[in-house]
């Protein structure tokens, strides 16, 4: 992990955000359930600076999948809980399906998403995992943030001194 926090305290510049999502944290991804319950579970994530969104692939029937059809308003956490400073990123945005459902096999996109993923987030191993579960049916979703909150520092924001 190349990321340490430095001794600042408050959000993130556009450097740090940069930076700080260019490592391989469990992202955790909150929508919406039909009957309007939160709900939420972790996801491997990239960030593409130039556009300032999120690429995360997810399986075809999983619930999460299903409510981002359903209604397209989510919320994303990626957070840095091995050192104290606990810097974290906090978006709203809308979600949209771009492919699938489709296997990885059969989309250049997917499979080379799928790869760079499971080599980030598995290591040099990864590419093994993918190609394992290269012919089931994934979903590339892309968030669009419209909101961000950054933090990063062992100190209380000053609105809640």
């Amino acid at each position: 992990m190349a990321f340490e926090p430095s001794d600042k305290i408050g959000g993130l510049s556009e450097n740090e955000l940069v930076r700080f999502l260019a490592e391989a944290w469990n992202a955790r991804i909150a929508t919406v359930t039909r009957d309007g319950w939160p709900y939420l579970t972790p996801v491997w994530y990239e960030y593409e600076a130039e556009r300032r969104c999120f690429l995360i692939v997810g399986r075809e029937r999983a619930d999460w999948i299903r409510h981002i059809r359903e209604t397209p308003r989510v919320a994303l956490h990626l957070a840095d809980d091995l050192h104290a400073q606990h810097t974290r990123v906090l978006v709203q945005g809308l979600a949209e399906i771009v492919e699938g459902p489709v296997a990885p096999a059969a989309s250049p996109r997917l499979h080379a998403l799928t790869d760079r993923l499971s080599l980030r987030y598995l290591g040099p191993n990864g590419p093994a995992y993918a190609a394992r579960t290269a012919q089931r049916p994934r979903v590339l979703v892309r968030i669009i943030p419209s909101h961000w909150r950054t933090w990063t520092g062992q100190e209380w924001h000053p609105r809640y001194r």
